[in-house]
């Protein structure tokens, strides 16, 4: 089993490498590189700091806030604004959860940079040396591509070369103000990151990951190259995944992997316990004592809930009937999405939401294989792969599809596996899809009309992109902005 990490003081030495969103400043308590990389145990304790950063931007608002912007979910009238702007489509360069994803995944990238610039220092022989060096390649080109699909505009090789990418940091100078990379350059990056992830990180994979692996890799460029259209690719590595990782086929065994997070299809998880717990999903249940009733701030959308059959094993673990109070108004006949029960030993109190964040499972490997196998023209191969995961689920066996409608069927599997984990917008803007909401649960408890339950959004709304944050862009001149 592998050893479960720690923060601890580890982290107040981070603190040296600053966030893109202050270049100009050096904290006080910095410490210097020289005493810093000493030993192993100096690059252990890296270690452990960039997967507490890491856990720390998976989750809470990095999965809800793009599902908040999506056609998903309805806001509740008790929702009391929370995530409104995204919801409404009226958000600008400051609203926090932008701002936030921005920011945390730049520590997180810096922090990469620390170790990728200083592990080599080290003059001791460790195997362990090279294994941390190969997770901080490969965790900043996770980062970046967070970053890349939310901030850039979607890859098209056709016009990768003249669209903006990133502002790329590779090393830790609080003076530096970098431009912004072109998108092919910054998925070119990504995919050095990778490259260089293979040479030094040999960890075989196993389910239930709290390191990164091998595994991982696969899993990770699979989804890079379907953004990239390197389809074959995206097929060969999705097939690694599928092969080694069964998917459960029953609702118990699915329950079960929700609830404790562990099972034999995630590839990693982040390690969370009791006493080092981030991002918690209160608003998708949010229980209260007082009303005796829960009083969710978002609720799926009627049409969502119709995608699933009866026999769909996700339908009866991946939503939840009761009784929801919201602005004194009583419903018991809304579903709520039931992701996120709260893990029983993550709990220090009964009604609380805390999980070990799922960022790689093999789902997404069926998915990403169906997409690739039609976008390159095997139309066979890619409902093979669609009944495939299907079959597992217990949803009925497609057939006699083929171009636009086995394209809609492909789409409509991803919300189905994936509603509520922040892919939807990303999926629709890899598309070229407009963004509509429509077909409501309950109306007397949600927020109604063209800014909520009736919002259409085109495809070339400049939303789709969330622009910079915009202390970011006063304070590095150089950056150029998205709207």
């Amino acid at each position: 089993m592998i050893k479960k990490y720690k923060i601890f003081a580890v982290i107040a030495s981070l603190i040296l490498l600053f966030p893109s969103c202050n270049l100009d400043e050096l904290p006080k308590d910095s410490i210097s590189l020289e005493d810093a990389w000493q030993s192993v145990d100096d690059a252990k304790n890296f270690r452990t700091g960039i997967y507490a950063y890491f856990r720390s931007i998976n989750g809470g608002l990095y999965s809800y806030t793009p599902d908040y912007q999506s056609d998903l979910f309805n806001a509740t009238i008790g929702y009391g604004n929370r995530g409104g702007e995204m919801h409404r489509w009226d958000f600008n360069s400051s609203q926090y959860d932008i701002e936030d994803t921005w920011q945390y995944n730049y520590y997180t990238i810096n922090n990469c940079n620390n170790i990728i610039n200083n592990i080599d220092n080290i003059e001791e022989d460790d195997a362990i040396l090279a294994t941390i060096k190969g997770e901080a390649y490969l965790m900043r080109a996770i980062c970046y591509h967070t970053l890349v699909v939310r901030f850039a505009k979607d890859y098209d090789p056709s016009t990768a070369a003249s669209n903006l990418g990133l502002p790329l940091v590779y090393n830790n100078d609080p003076t530096e103000k970098p431009s912004r990379s072109t998108l092919e350059e910054t998925y070119t990056q990504i995919k050095e990151d990778i490259t260089e992830a293979r040479k030094y990180l040999t960890t075989a994979g196993a389910p239930n990951a709290e390191y990164f692996t091998k595994d991982v890799i696969d899993a990770f460029e699979a989804r890079v190259n379907l953004y990239m259209h390197q389809y074959a690719g995206a097929v060969t590595l999705a097939k690694n995944i599928i092969s080694a990782y069964p998917l459960l086929q029953s609702e118990n065994d699915l329950k079960n992997m929700w609830l404790n997070d562990q099972s034999s299809e995630i590839i990693f998880r982040t390690f969370m316990s009791i006493s080092e717990r981030t991002n918690d999903m209160t608003n998708f249940l949010g229980y209260s004592t007082s009303a005796n009733a829960f009083q969710p701030d978002f609720v799926p959308s009627q049409w969502v809930l119709d995608l699933y059959e009866n026999s769909d094993i996700r339908k009866g673990t991946y939503f939840k009937k009761d009784k929801i109070v919201s602005n004194n108004v009583e419903t018991n006949d809304v579903y709520m999405l039931n992701k996120y029960p709260g893990n029983p030993a993550l709990k220090k109190t009964e009604y609380e939401y805390y999980h070990m964040w799922k960022v790689f499972r093999a789902a997404e490997a069926y998915l990403i294989a169906a997409e690739a196998s039609y976008l390159n023209g095997d139309e066979t191969g890619a409902i093979k792969y669609l009944n495939d995961l299907r079959g597992k689920r217990g949803a009925s066996q497609l057939s006699a599809l083929s171009g636009n409608a086995l394209f809609d069927a492909i789409k409509k599997e991803w919300i189905r596996e994936f509603v509520g984990e922040g892919q939807r917008l990303n999926d629709l803007k890899r598309w070229g899809d407009g963004m509509k909401r429509h077909d409501p649960q309950n109306m007397s408890i949600l927020m109604t009309g063209n800014e909520y339950t009736t919002l259409s959004v085109e495809n070339n709304n400049p939303r789709f992109v969330w622009e910079i944050p915009a202390n970011d862009l006063k304070a590095n001149s150089n950056l150029k902005p998205n709207w």
